[in-house]
């Protein structure tokens, strides 16, 4: 994606805009889920059950999917399956990046809260490359260079590496002592988050790497439970308060778990969220939001 574009998702005038869900069509995609969570398909009685609706309505539905090719039905077995309309429905998907992919959930919440917001990959040589950017249109920002790469443990993102692939703590102790901070956490400090990253499903820095940004970052994890990609926000010292970092947190749990699910098959069940905690509250009651304004965001990353 050319670093100037501009996103179609830029027209934040509809973003908000949501109606009520329509009832048919919330029943259709959760007939689609049971049959795809079935890969050798599903009678009719299976796929209702699993969907939560019933039986003539799941027929009704199932009869028009079937007609559209975007379900497939065998008259011997009386099996349902995913059809090959589905996959045409898919195709635009198939060459689409991870950036892309998680691109406009992203944008969304990046311009809920007015900040940056980033996607990095894990590498396998204990490292994370930044894949793309979301960055407010305004004079004063968080700016992060495309391809720029961190330690694997380093800040937010890292912690929630560190929580997904459980680490023992004397590696993660080891590399911390070599990462740049700027306000160096101590090693309990940091394994205590790392566990409640763990519990809760994304992680807060506050001032420890870069020193007067607060991120907040959560893993998109594969089938195996590894980090695969790890998605971030990332805000000036004392722009986000209240309980605003829980409710980030949690959101950016929400969407790395529905990332998972869609780029690798994961389940879609969120863990045990902790009590909210006063104390990772952005602790700096007295700083500003230093970039004012809700003007739309400019999203850049790897073409």
């Amino acid at each position: 994606m050319p670093e100037d574009a501009t996103s179609a998702f830029d027209n934040t005038e509809h973003l908000m805009d949501v109606g009520r869900d329509v009832a048919a069509v919330i029943q259709a995609l959760a007939i689609l889920r049971a049959i795809g969570a079935q890969h050798k398909g599903a009678t009719l009685s299976v796929i209702a059950k699993a969907a939560g609706v019933s039986r003539s309505t799941t027929l009704n539905i199932i009869r028009t999917l079937v007609n559209q090719r975007i379900v497939s039905f065998s008259r011997d077995t009386k099996v349902y399956r995913l059809g090959i309309g589905l996959l045409e429905l898919s195709r635009p998907l198939l060459n689409r990046s991870e950036f892309e992919l998680i691109e406009p959930d992203l944008y969304q919440i990046a311009t809920r809260f007015e900040t940056t917001a980033s996607i990095w990959l894990v590498l396998n040589n204990g490292r994370l490359l930044l894949l793309g950017r979301i960055a407010p249109d305004s004079y004063i920002r968080i700016e992060f260079r495309i391809a720029t790469r961190l330690p694997l443990y380093a800040g937010a993102t890292g912690l929630v590496v560190a929580a997904a692939h459980q680490a023992p703590d004397d590696e993660i102790i080891d590399a911390m002592a070599r990462i740049r901070w700027a306000v160096p956490p101590t090693p309990e400090a940091y394994l205590a988050e790392a566990k409640r990253a763990r519990a809760r499903g994304y992680a807060v820095d506050i001032g420890h790497l870069i020193r007067g940004v607060t991120s907040v970052a959560a893993a998109v994890c594969d089938r195996s439970g590894r980090a695969r990609l790890v998605v971030g926000v990332h805000a000036f010292q004392g722009q986000l308060v209240g309980n605003e970092i829980t409710k980030l947190g949690r959101e950016l749990h929400a969407l790395a778990t529905r990332s998972g699910a869609a780029l690798y098959q994961t389940s879609a069940t969120a863990p045990v969220e902790e009590p909210a905690q006063q104390t990772r509250h952005d602790p700096s009651p007295t700083a500003r939001k230093t970039h004012v304004g809700s003007r739309p965001l400019r999203q850049k990353g790897i073409a």
